[in-house]
């Protein structure tokens, strides 16, 4: 069942605005979130790899393991890279119809949340995303 993301997640990529963006970045966030939406459809193992530490977690707390929660979530499969943006340590991928976020670590990019979906027009109200962490 799709969850909502929390507001402060886009209250980050908000408050930052388009001023933050890196464009050196934007290519390594991208290539994750594309990679990962690939191996959550064929292995879900290496999928876990690229997951943030809470979204793990989450998966864990769901499914008893990582591999049968992103089983369960059942995020979409990409689609073509429609944007980036990457404010700071966080980054929006828009791929296909959905949003996959992410957040910057130590060993790179990890995604936080996919199978994103606006609800609404209003940019007060938050993402519906398939899979997130807590």
């Amino acid at each position: 069942m799709p969850r909502t993301l929390t507001v402060l997640l886009l209250a980050l990529l908000g408050a930052v605005g388009l001023g933050g963006c890196s464009s050196v970045d934007e290519p390594e966030a991208s290539a994750v979130a594309q990679r990962f939406l690939a191996l959550a459809q064929s292995d879900t193992q290496a999928a876990c790899a690229l997951l943030a530490p809470q979204t793990v977690q989450h998966l864990q707390d769901d499914g008893g393991s990582c591999p049968k929660g992103l089983q369960a979530a059942q995020p979409p499969r990409g689609g073509t890279v429609r944007s980036v943006t990457v404010a700071i340590n966080s980054a929006q991928v828009v791929m296909g119809d959905q949003a996959v976020f992410l957040a910057r670590y130590d060993h790179g990019w990890r995604v936080t949340a996919a199978g994103c979906k606006r609800e609404s027009s209003d940019d007060a109200i938050p993402y519906s995303c398939t899979l997130e962490g807590s």
